[in-house]
């Protein structure tokens, strides 16, 4: 039986209109839907334009980030049509997206990645790939491709592993704790990266999905993860863009452990500015609409 008390943001999945179970269903669908779309984009853009070993385009820079794009309408359709979650509800509490809170957010984020970049240049903290080519030669199309796209990539991986994936291990478990935890370690495996292979890589990105899982339950929604993301995503490619590094970037299968250190620093400011800027904003952390989506007339939920 479901929770009547107001439920927080990893709860959001639980409701009496389905089994538990069907969440499982749903993860495996939403990465089954992915898979197929995905090789899909790929293949297009491999029979177009196939890029030299080692290198990222723009166009290829493209498929990868539309290939990511498409979590958010799957993971939104799977939530409302084989959970039967009320709409709005994987991205926060409240049922939609918060946008002035993902603004401030943002605000914020783009910050900390400049500062941040700053200390890595005045530091010479050591980067992926040399960085020494110069400008890559197609260096504004990866500009614009990663102004226009990288956001929802970005958003596309959130909506996914920060939402419905919490939200199912939720479903499953009480414990925000497990489902954080549960969500970053399977968050970090799929960028492929192992800790006997590249613990600092490993870390690093095991760093973020902890601090944006802690973000999602904390503030009721996807915002600042998004926000970080985002902002991490779109100011390394335009570096990586200036510096004919985005293969480097892209593919990285191992990190100095200085700029993850740097890393590391900068998501947990992140997070403590965002749960500030949650607290001066009262953002509602827990959710008191109903889970469910409204029967449509003559129609039963089962």
């Amino acid at each position: 039986m479901a929770d009547l008390t107001p439920a927080p943001y990893h709860r959001l999945l639980r409701n009496p209109s389905t089994p538990s179970g069907y969440v499982i269903l749903g993860a495996f669908t939403i990465f089954a839907g992915w898979i197929f779309t995905s090789l899909v984009i790929l293949s297009v853009q491999q029979s177009i334009r196939k890029d030299p070993e080692g290198t990222v385009s723009w166009f290829g820079l493209l498929a990868t980030n539309l290939s990511l794009i498409v979590l958010i309408p799957l993971s939104m359709l799977v939530a409302q049509k084989l959970n039967r979650q009320a709409p709005g509800l994987l991205s926060s509490v409240v049922g939609r997206l918060r946008w002035r809170s993902l603004g401030w957010f943002a605000a914020a984020a783009v910050l900390l990645e400049l500062v941040m970049l700053g200390v890595i240049q005045l530091g010479g903290v050591e980067l992926l790939g040399d960085g020494n080519g110069g400008v890559a030669p197609d260096a504004a199309g990866v500009i614009a491709v990663t102004l226009l796209t990288s956001t929802f990539q970005a958003a596309g991986e959130e909506y996914f592993f920060r939402g419905y994936l919490l939200q199912a291990i939720g479903a499953l478990v009480r414990s925000s704790v497990v489902a954080v935890l549960v969500t970053t370690v399977l968050f970090t495996m799929a960028h492929g990266i192992w800790p006997w292979e590249s613990p600092a890589l490993f870390i690093d990105r095991f760093a973020f999905g902890l601090v944006a899982g802690f973000l999602v339950v904390r503030t009721g929604g996807l915002e600042a993860s998004i926000a970080a993301h985002a902002a991490n995503n779109v100011v390394t490619f335009v570096f990586a863009a200036l510096t004919d590094s985005v293969g480097a970037s892209l593919g990285a299968d191992d990190a100095p452990w200085s700029l993850v250190a740097v890393d590391v620093a900068k998501f947990v400011a992140f997070g403590l500015v965002a749960l500030w800027l949650a607290r001066r904003t009262k953002l509602a952390a827990v959710c008191d609409l109903p889970l469910t989506a409204a029967p449509l007339p003559g129609k039963r939920l089962v």
